[in-house]
């Protein structure tokens, strides 16, 4: 096999990865997340010295400074510039959560309001298959990857996400991933 070259003949080079820091008081969280984010493309844990591109904590005096995501029961929503709030302990929602915020999305706290818009998408809207793909998109899943889970050729799996990115109106796969999140048309 080749190694992948760009057109000058050298390999391109690959963004880093965001450095993630944990500050969680539950130490078994704490790990899970840790576990989590290590096969987690895109995403990393911060090492010492290093400055975290974003925070996961469940501490109301987190770090100002950084992209934060407060996790857990918050019983006061916590403003800020660069602050999340995500109400879910599940270490796979809170990856989940992490990935949109390394892709420069932000979470908010919508006050039990679903304002219907334009582009939003009902269950119903997304076939059996291409809520499988969606869900393989949460889980930040390749063509390739999506081709394999699902036994199906990888045209076959690119024609599969294209579909799920027109029906839910979104611009690319991270659009679509926090569109689908938003609406609860995958379940974590």
């Amino acid at each position: 096999m080749l190694p992948l070259q760009s057109a000058s003949g050298r390999a391109p080079r690959l963004a880093p990865p965001s450095r993630v820091a944990i500050e969680i008081g539950d130490r078994a969280l704490a790990a899970q997340l840790a576990a989590e984010l290590a096969l987690t493309p895109g995403l990393a844990l911060v090492r010492a010295g290093e400055r975290p591109d974003l925070v996961v904590t469940d501490r109301r005096d987190a770090p100002a400074g950084h992209r934060t995501l407060l996790i857990g029961d918050v019983a006061e929503r916590v403003s800020g510039a660069g602050v999340s709030v995500l109400t879910s302990a599940e270490p796979r929602l809170i990856v989940a959560a992490a990935m949109l915020l390394a892709a420069g999305y932000r979470l908010e706290a919508d006050g039990g309001k679903h304002p219907e818009a334009p582009h939003a998408a009902s269950s119903s809207a997304l076939t059996a298959r291409e809520r499988q793909v969606a869900e393989l998109l949460v889980e930040g899943a390749s063509n390739k990857v999506i081709a394999r889970r699902l036994e199906i050729s990888v045209h076959t799996a690119k024609f599969h996400v294209g579909a799920v990115l027109e029906k839910l109106g979104a611009v690319n796969r991270s659009d679509a991933v926090a569109i689908a999140l938003r609406d609860g048309l995958v379940a974590l």
